[in-house]
């Protein structure tokens, strides 16, 4: 038997329905792809309109600490380490640079300047280790710029005691970095020790010993040596990769009083930023 009009009319509409179906779903996929970004959001980072073109006297520097002589520890001068950073060639695609500034990375706060007075920042370290300092600039637009840029801070210490006795202070040193970047890769000291000459009668010797205590107040290297009237000698130590902490470097007499004098230092691996080439001037 044929069917009917109506059941041919409804089979037809059917398979026009199933035709169309996926037509209309391909169209809203197209329709609705370039808006994937925007519902989806983007990490993408747009790039900035302000471009950041630096340079700088230094990238890595050395913390002078000179103790008082005779003191117990006492500083009598630190020289900071300076880094200043030169943003001349700084600019904006869409306005006029307003600020420069540093965040040292060390807990300090941002040094900023304003870019129509100075182009040049400057921050200081009073503590050895690697730093991740960033480098950025504003414009009138309220766009900005930055950079990050790793500096090196090293230490070294001197300490005399320079009145005769035969009881020399200890020389005490911290290993702690100032930034969780990286920890000191060596610390090196030399102590020398003089016993002077006597003036009226024959002096005696000096039995010297040299002790270096680590954080956990354990013995990490000693030396014993003789010095006769008049005579000098020294004691070196160095580790790699210091414990972290303080140390301390005893200093044990027996007979004659002598003089001492140490110079130690505490070295990074050179993690420091190179510094840019300056810009060339187009011809």
């Amino acid at each position: 038997m044929s069917p009917t009009i109506g059941a041919v009319t409804h089979m037809k509409s059917a398979g026009l329905g199933k035709r169309i179906l996926p037509s209309i779903a391909l169209m809203l996929l197209l329709l609705l792809s370039p808006m994937a970004g925007c519902l989806g959001g983007s990490d993408e980072k747009k790039p900035s309109k302000v471009h950041m073109v630096w340079g700088a006297d230094a990238t890595a520097g050395t913390i002078i600490h000179i103790m008082a002589p005779n003191s117990q520890n006492q500083t009598q001068s630190l020289e900071d380490v300076e880094f200043t950073f030169d943003f001349n060639e700084t600019y904006s695609e869409e306005g006029d640079i307003s600020t420069f500034w540093v965040d040292p990375g060390n807990g300090d706060s941002v040094v900023e300047v304003n870019a129509a007075d100075m182009s040049t920042v400057t921050v200081s370290y009073d503590t050895h280790g690697i730093y991740r300092a960033t480098l950025g600039a504003n414009d009138s637009e309220g766009n900005s710029g930055e950079v990050e840029v790793l500096l090196r801070v090293e230490y070294e210490l001197h300490y005399d005691n320079t009145q005769s006795t035969d009881n020399p202070y200890p020389v005490w040193f911290d290993t702690t970095p100032g930034s969780e970047e990286a920890s000191p890769r060596r610390v090196d000291l030399i102590s020398n020790a003089t016993n002077p000459p006597a003036f009226l009668i024959g002096g005696g010797t000096s039995t010297v010993t040299w002790s270096v205590r680590n954080p956990a107040d354990s013995e990490e290297d000693a030396s014993t040596k003789e010095l006769a009237d008049g005579a000098s000698d020294s004691y070196a130590w160095g580790t790699n990769d210091p414990l972290v902490g303080g140390w301390r470097m005893d200093i044990d007499v027996e007979g004659d009083n002598i003089e001492t004098e140490t110079f130690l230092t505490i070295e990074y691996e050179p993690l420091e930023s190179d510094i840019p080439e300056p810009p060339v001037a187009e011809q």
